[in-house]
């Protein structure tokens, strides 16, 4: 859903999609199996959509993403929703909100999840 909503907003506007994965570290092969066909995946149905896909690497995810953006021009970000957790603690900021402070000069939009939901998506 996220990429699709990206993909239409920037069809609309006349402007160009990319799809940009961020991970911790230095080493994707670190990610586990399940999480690496999951982003494949995703990647391949950005690809399909003819959407620039991107895999970044990065001790600091945000600032990365925020980098990278401002070096291509990017001007709207569109991000899922963050999963909480139970021991998340109250007052630390999550991915989404350093994202959004170091962004300042870009439109943030954060996607919920409907299939999780329960609701009905739409082509």
């Amino acid at each position: 859903a996220l990429i699709r909503r990206g993909k239409r907003v920037a069809d609309y506007l006349q402007g160009e999609c990319i799809a940009v994965a961020v991970f911790p570290g230095n080493d994707l092969d670190d990610l586990p199996p399940e999480k690496r066909e999951a982003l494949e995946k995703h990647l391949n149905f950005a690809r399909n959509l003819h959407v620039a896909t991107y895999m970044l690497t990065a001790q600091n995810v945000a600032a990365e993403l925020v980098s990278f953006a401002r070096q291509h021009g990017v001007t709207q970000l569109y991000l899922a929703r963050p999963k909480v957790t139970p021991w998340d603690l109250p007052f630390t900021r999550n991915f989404v909100q350093q994202l959004a402070r170091l962004a300042r000069d870009m439109e943030v939009t954060i996607v919920a999840d409907r299939a999780a939901q329960g609701i009905r998506q739409e082509n």
